[in-house]
């Protein structure tokens, strides 16, 4: 499956998108976002997916690895 998202508003930080493509929660670090959804609901398992969003000065990447 392909998605086209628009994460510009929280470019250069990690969010935690859900199977809509919302973003439920955000952060500066990833373990800062993983503190957050350890202690909410938000990071119930398969519900969200971790990713940096790019800053706009920054290549995309995809695929795996």
């Amino acid at each position: 499956m392909v998605r086209t998202l628009d994460l510009s508003p929280w470019a250069g930080r990690w969010v935690a998108v859900d199977t809509a493509n919302h973003v439920r929660c955000d952060a500066p670090s990833l373990a800062q976002l993983l503190d957050v959804l350890a202690v909410t609901d938000v990071g119930e398992v398969g519900e969200v997916e971790v990713m940096r969003a790019p800053a706009p000065d920054e290549p995309v990447v995809y695929g795996i690895g």
